[in-house]
Formats: structure tokens, sequence, C-alpha cells
């Protein structure tokens, strides 16, 4: 192998090394809750849909392939369903997003990769990409998916049904609760 054959090798080495390092970054902008089906199943948790068993379905997120990922948590069975743009599987343990006092959750429309304001991120993707989480009615049901806005859709797959790749959906956005204010008493001595 001459050098520069080497050299481009050592380089394509280098920023694969660098993607599976950087790639999979949470992000902690809301309160996520480390869950499993034996943890109890917080009252707070944000609904994300339902499945075509008629199930509801909650907002999770899991780390698979060094990407983090949206993630349909049933909390009957207590697992949870999950896609990327290309496959989709199940974990037994995520992360479930809950809502509080100042921050609560609503679905907002919307279509081919437009970025909402305050849109919830699960974090990131392999390439270093933020992953939103956007819901689509198909099949059935209203299914949480996995939302690239370099790719302008929502890609959905329930175990075994064809992934979807949407280009109307909604995304999950943050809306902040004013906290209640206080009065002061203003006091001279």
């Amino acid at each position: 192998m001459n050098s520069s054959t080497k050299l481009f090798a050592c380089a394509l080495i280098a920023a694969q090394l660098l993607v599976a390092v950087h790639g999979g970054v949470f992000d902690f902008t809301d309160r996520w809750v480390d869950s499993d089906k034996a943890k109890p199943f917080p009252e707070n948790a944000v609904l994300g849909g339902y499945d075509s068993e008629g199930y509801e379905n909650y907002v999770g997120r899991i780390i698979a392939a060094s990407s983090v990922l949206p993630a349909r948590v049933r909390a009957e069975t207590g697992y949870a369903t999950y896609n990327s743009d290309s496959v989709s599987n199940q974990a037994n343990s995520y992360d479930l997003l809950v809502s509080n006092e100042t921050l609560s959750y609503e679905w907002v429309r919307s279509f081919d990769g437009f970025r909402e304001k305050n849109p919830v991120s699960v974090g990131t993707s392999v390439t270093n990409e933020r992953v939103y989480i956007c819901r689509a009615r198909t099949d059935g049901g209203l299914f949480i998916g996995t939302l690239y806005l370099s790719q302008r859709a929502c890609f959905i797959r329930y175990e075994n049904w064809p992934m979807r790749r949407l280009t109307k959906y909604e995304v999950l956005v943050r809306k902040l609760i004013p906290a209640p204010s206080s009065t002061f008493e203003v006091q001279v001595n």
C-alpha cells in the first residue's frame, strides 16, 4: 500500500472513532426518569399516543447502537419499542419523560422537517445529529416515532409492521409554566 492510501485509511478510522465517541449524547434539558418494568410507573409520565392494540404509549428514550432514540413505553407490560430510520427493536430498560410544576408538554402539528419552537430532543444520533420525538397516525394507532430534521421525516415502525416515513406528523414541544407569583412585604427598620 502506498503512503497516501495508508493516510486515507488512518483518517477514515480516526473519523469513525470520533463518531463512536461523540455519538449518542443525552439531552438533559428535560427530566427523564430511569425506569423498567420492576420500578413503579411515574404518575406524571408524558403520554405519547396509543398502539394498534389500544394500549397507551408514554414517551421514553433508549440507547441503541451509539444513538439515543425515542421509545414507546407501554405501562401495562413495562417494555419499550423504538426505531431509527432503518431498524426497530424492543428494550426492557429505558428513561421516561416526566412533567413537573414548571414544565409541561404538548404535541404540535408539523411537516417536512420544519423545526418547531422548543422541540424535545432525546439526544443525538451516531452521526451527532439531534434526534427529536414525533408521532403520527398509522397502522391503527397514534405512534411515537423518530424525527431526523435532516431527513425531513418522522420514522415509525412498530413491531412487525413496515417502516413508515411520514412527512406530516406532530412534534413534542416543551411548554414552560410560569411559577406562581408571590408577594413580598417590604419592611423598613
